[in-house]
């Protein structure tokens, strides 16, 4: 299993009493983190029993500290490196349990330096392995270049499971070549159906499970394999050669819920390769992000804890 990290972060964590914009507030506490979409999810296929080798376009300022947190944690990590500096995301969690994210920007890829990073990953990948690839794309690398992408992957004998934005997912559903799977959250969802470039609605709902099946029935036409449509703490739905389905969301203490989608990714595609049916890995996939959300490390989830919550799951 590959874990591919086109965008990767260093999630700072600032745990603050109440966020008052204008003046000087006290935090309580911080911690960073080595981030990154796919890196979080590559946590939870670690609390599934999988070792994926993770694959990250890196910036070198910011990279020594970056790999060596990663690599301590146990990670099988390659660097593919570039000029320019690690990004930063500040991730401000009130008592309240409000959480407000500011994403800085990935220093800027050129069109050579994408294609040599994809072609590196192809050439690593083995026939029907799976290929996480989820998160933003730095700039420089625009949406058709995430088409070229899902048909490189193709190509190679892989199976993607993708969870970008509308934008991005739009190019890639529009091409001759498919993600094998596809994890949206309900907002992302709607949005690509409508054929928007970005979230146009953002709230949940009484009928959010309702929603989520629908759109993932209608997102599986366009030639997916399998599409999960997560709604938060609502639950999720799923549709696949399997059927379709919903899971109601399991009620857990929350830490930090950056990542837990992630998690989800990570744990869903973890059972999938290990040979689960679809119905099942979904499950192991909601236990993995309700794990994940009782700790601080995005992504990160206890194994132990991960097999009591699925236990929750009929």
């Amino acid at each position: 299993m590959l874990a591919v990290c086109p965008n990767p972060t260093i999630d700072r964590l600032v745990l603050l009493a109440t966020l008052t914009p204008g003046v000087v507030d006290r935090v309580q506490g911080n911690q960073a983190y080595p981030a990154g979409k796919s890196v979080s999810a590559a946590r939870g296929c670690r609390a599934n029993e999988a070792e994926p080798r993770v694959h990250v376009l890196l910036p070198t300022d910011g990279s020594g500290w970056y790999l060596g947190t990663l690599r301590a944690e146990g990670m099988d990590v390659t660097a593919h490196p570039y000029p320019g500096q690690v990004r930063e995301s500040i991730i401000l969690i009130e008592d309240s349990g409000r959480v407000t994210v500011l994403n800085g920007p990935g220093a800027p890829v050129d069109a050579t330096r994408w294609e040599e990073f994809a072609d590196a990953v192809c050439a690593v990948m083995q026939p029907q392995e799976w290929v996480i690839c989820s998160g933003s794309f730095p700039p420089g690398v625009g949406p058709k270049a995430l088409a070229g992408f899902v048909a490189a992957v193709a190509d190679a004998g892989g199976r993607l499971a993708l969870d970008t934005g509308p934008e991005w997912m739009r190019a890639a559903l529009g091409g001759a070549s498919r993600p094998a799977l596809i994890t949206p959250n309900l907002a992302e969802a709607e949005s690509i159906l409508a054929g928007a470039t970005a979230v146009e609605r953002t709230d949940v709902g009484a009928d959010a499970l309702d929603r989520a099946e629908l759109a993932a029935v209608r997102l599986r036409e366009r030639g997916i394999d399998a599409v999960v449509v997560t709604a938060g703490a609502a639950g999720l739905a799923w549709a696949s050669a399997d059927g379709a389905g919903r899971l109601a969301g399991l009620s857990v203490a929350v830490r930090n819920p950056i990542g837990a989608g992630d998690a989800f990714m990570g744990g869903l595609v973890a059972r999938l390769e290990a040979g689960h049916n679809f119905a099942d890995a979904v499950a192991w996939g909601m236990a993995t992000s309700a794990a994940a959300i009782e700790q601080w490390s995005p992504g990160a989830a206890d194994a132990a804890r991960v097999a009591e919550l699925r236990g929750q799951l009929r």
